[in-house]
């Protein structure tokens, strides 16, 4: 879960950075409103890219909304539309283009774990998977000198 609000139970397992994807040849016509694909309006990472663009004004269309990350992902890589995604989880085949396109910089967020279970089973098996998000975010070079 994204830590935005104010809730500071649980465990933090690190920062989530956030940026503008685009396929390579994605052209986008000057005096134009940017063509965004996002998720649904609930979505909070579609919230901030929208807040963020209008809050710099400007002026944006939403050409596509996708029912999962992966329609959205898909429409990006077609070429269709820019989207807001978290630098990890954007599509392979596609680059960041904030600062080409002149777009606003997002803020980033916390990634949070919360969890209500107990029992000791359950807590060991929590901790292996912080442990392993963690090793799998680590810095390739950590440590070495």
């Amino acid at each position: 879960v994204r830590q935005e609000d104010d809730r500071r139970d649980g465990e933090d397992l690190g920062p989530e950075h956030f940026g503008w994807f685009a396929a390579p040849k994605f052209h986008q016509h000057p005096g134009k409103p940017l063509r965004i694909a996002a998720l649904a309006p609930c979505c909070g990472v579609r919230d901030i890219a929208i807040r963020a663009l209008t809050s710099e004004g400007i002026e944006w269309n939403e050409v596509f909304v996708g029912g999962g990350h992966a329609a959205v992902m898909a429409a990006v890589s077609a070429g269709l539309a820019v989207a807001a995604f978290s630098c990890r989880l954007a599509p392979a085949d596609t680059i960041e283009v904030g600062r080409r396109l002149g777009l606003p910089e997002l803020p980033s967020s916390r990634i949070t774990l919360h969890s209500t279970l107990t029992d000791r089973r359950s807590r060991d098996a929590l901790r292996t998977l912080v442990a392993a998000y963690r090793e799998h975010r680590a810095p390739k070079n950590a440590g070495a000198e």
